[in-house]
């Protein structure tokens, strides 16, 4: 049966750093972070909100700013820093799309929910 693979990450922003609970979801195209949580890191908000939206049909959202953070997923932290678009009432904290996925080969292990990688520590190559 699959379920919903969440696993804790870390996010680091300069100083500040949280441990969260991430979904992480192979029909994400790019990485979102609740609005409640980049409130905690200090995100980079927009002049205006932009209207995206969801695989859902009828549903939107509304992404009202970017957090570049540092994360590390299963105990290694990634090599570089990542973009995450910041939601208003996104559903989970944290939600891991396949713009981190992809590149560092993470994969999905739905019968145990956990996640890791097909490498490691895991080596992102750059073409």
């Amino acid at each position: 049966m699959a379920r919903r693979v969440i696993n804790k990450v870390i996010l680091r922003v300069k100083e500040k750093r949280v441990e969260v609970d991430a979904l992480f979801n192979t029909g994400a195209t790019r990485s979102f972070i609740s609005l409640k949580l980049a409130n905690e890191l200090d995100y980079e908000k927009y002049d205006e909100a932009k209207r995206v939206l969801l695989a859902v049909e009828n549903v939107e959202a509304f992404m009202v700013g970017e957090l570049i953070a540092r994360i590390v997923i299963a105990g290694f932290e990634l090599p570089l820093s990542h973009v995450f678009g910041v939601i208003e009432k996104l559903r989970h904290d944290l939600i891991i799309g396949m713009d981190i996925m992809e590149p560092y080969e993470i994969f999905i292990d739905v019968r145990e929910g956990k996640v890791g990688f097909k490498k490691y520590p895991p080596i992102l190559e750059i073409i």
